[in-house]
């Protein structure tokens, strides 16, 4: 049986990448713990012959393959930090096929890529992206994440004003937590990572998350285990 392949050009392409089950906390950003953090440059595959990216080549839409020609598409190879490519590449295409949801992931790992290289710049100015895409949401776990991405792309003004309009809805005894040890780390003007585990109080228990997953439903449920 042949195996998946490009839906662009037909070249054969990798199965889905699917990361080991996390073992650590993950971040208050909701990037996984390891063994999955580790894993971050195989979630997003680039084709060898079209240089479409996407975390499953096979599921392309039709409307990508202009993207993918495009001469933006193109130059992003010469203008963006290697790291980030192929996350960058993947948000081009999520963008001009108006999925903001995945747009918004995608630039988000970028940042994680810059973290790993050390480029601090770089990953404050893509968390801004973020934020703006995640601005006004109502979702639980996008409002806590934007807080997040806000600090740690050192908007303290911004993340300080979006904890006060989080915590003016009504939340949880967890989000309130969360945003009350957000609070604490704007005003040390902390743009450091923390685990959401250093954010709960015992008997917290280590929380799972797969990077793969969106919670907008059973949010606590899945930070926390049964």
């Amino acid at each position: 049986m042949s195996g998946p392949v490009c839906a662009l050009c037909g070249t054969p392409a990798p199965a889905p990448f699917r990361a080991p089950q996390p073992e650590i906390a993950p971040d208050l950003d909701m990037r996984p713990g390891e063994p999955a953090r580790s894993t971050l440059r195989d979630w997003i595959a680039v084709c060898r012959t079209c240089g479409a990216a996407a975390p499953d080549l096979a599921a392309l839409p039709e409307a990508a393959r202009p993207v993918v020609a495009s001469d933006e598409y193109r130059m992003l190879s010469t203008t963006v930090l290697e790291e980030t490519l192929p996350f960058r590449r993947w948000a081009l295409i999520c963008e001009r096929t108006g999925d903001s949801a995945q747009r918004a992931e995608a630039l988000l790992q970028a940042a994680w890529a810059a973290d790993d290289a050390a480029a601090m710049t770089e990953a404050s100015r893509l968390r801004t992206e973020v934020a703006t895409l995640w601005d006004g949401t109502t979702d639980t776990e996008l409002g806590l994440r934007r807080l997040d991405v806000l600090r740690r792309a050192g908007q303290f003004d911004a993340a300080a004003a979006w904890a006060a309009e989080l915590g003016q809805r009504g939340p949880d005894e967890l989000a309130r937590t969360i945003i009350g040890f957000q609070t604490a780390r704007i005003a040390e003007r902390d743009v450091g990572r923390h685990l959401i585990s250093a954010a709960l109080p015992p008997p917290a228990h280590t929380p799972h998350v797969a990077h793969n997953k969106r919670a907008t439903t059973g949010f606590w449920s899945r930070l926390l285990r049964k």
